[in-house]
């Protein structure tokens, strides 16, 4: 199961630590099987795509949106500064 190449940040603020910063983006188009992974396998499945840039996926959420499918899925993470 292939994820989107492509994302976008939509929101950025200060996490816990000094030396992370915490993105949030929007994820349109991941695969309807999405839905049948529980919410660890969801954050291991996310942390694959966001492992090569230092990041590390904090939360994995559907959210909806006004795309084809109706939802896109919120991914949280960590970039390591």
């Amino acid at each position: 199961m292939a994820l989107p190449k492509t994302h976008y940040c939509s929101a950025c603020s200060d996490a816990s630590a000094p030396e992370e910063v915490l993105h949030e983006d929007l994820v349109v188009g991941a695969p309807l099987s999405m839905e049948d992974l529980t919410e660890a396998q969801r954050l291991d499945r996310f942390a694959l795509k966001y492992a090569h840039d230092g990041c590390r996926v904090r939360e994995v959420r559907r959210v909806p949106h006004h795309g084809l499918s109706g939802y896109a899925w919120s991914v949280r993470f960590v970039e390591n500064s």
